[in-house]
């Protein structure tokens, strides 16, 4: 998230939409200055004004782009369901349950997004599952954390490691008696988001 998507995000806008109207934006900019430029560029040359209108309907979006680039997974949505078996009996009630490792930094990076999503709506319960036996494992994540977010051990480790097939950190939607709903890291993008939002809410 930058300052421009935080920004739309506290108006109240989507996931999504924050995500993509400043994308928007800026082709709708550059196109303004393709029209700006039209009689200015009247008296040059064709190849001339097609470069310098193609520029000037180009520069703003790769500006927008060099401050906030699209990754591989940003409007991404592929969960995978679940069905909860004995082993996963930690999963109970209405929440959104991130599973994590000791020292993962794209854990740790995403306490951040979790923390808006908190913000946004404070009777979504998040919370961060380490997969460890060590307490002070925990640490790391608490501190960030804050009140926000609750963070614990895994009450089985190895289950829920193997229900994150091992990649970290995973999203775990669980919803009362339905199947878990699970993202890996690369397919929880602003689409899923406004999902667990909507079914958290």
């Amino acid at each position: 998230m930058n300052s421009i998507e935080i920004f739309l995000l506290d108006a109240g806008l989507s996931w999504t939409i924050s995500k993509l109207l400043p994308y928007i934006i800026t082709i709708a900019l550059g196109i303004s200055l393709v029209f700006l430029l039209k009689k200015k560029l009247a008296n040059l040359n064709r190849p001339v004004r097609i470069l310098i209108k193609g520029l000037a309907l180009l520069i703003p979006f790769f500006v927008y782009f060099g401050y906030a680039p699209i990754y591989q997974g940003d409007f991404s949505n592929n969960s995978r369901e679940f069905i909860l078996t004995e082993s996963e009996k930690e999963l109970t009630g209405k929440k959104l349950v991130v599973l994590t490792i000791p020292g993962c930094p794209h854990c740790y990076i995403a306490l951040g997004k979790m923390k808006k999503l908190k913000s946004r709506n404070n009777k979504i319960e998040i919370e961060y599952v380490v997969c460890h036996t060590d307490p002070e494992t925990t640490k790391w994540y608490s501190n960030e954390a804050g009140k926000a977010i609750n963070v614990k051990l895994a009450d089985d480790a190895k289950s829920m490691s193997k229900l994150a097939k091992h990649s970290f950190p995973t999203f775990v939607l669980v919803n009362n008696d339905s199947p878990l709903k699970v993202w890996s890291n690369d397919n929880f993008g602003v689409l899923a988001i406004d999902e667990v939002e909507q079914l958290l809410k």
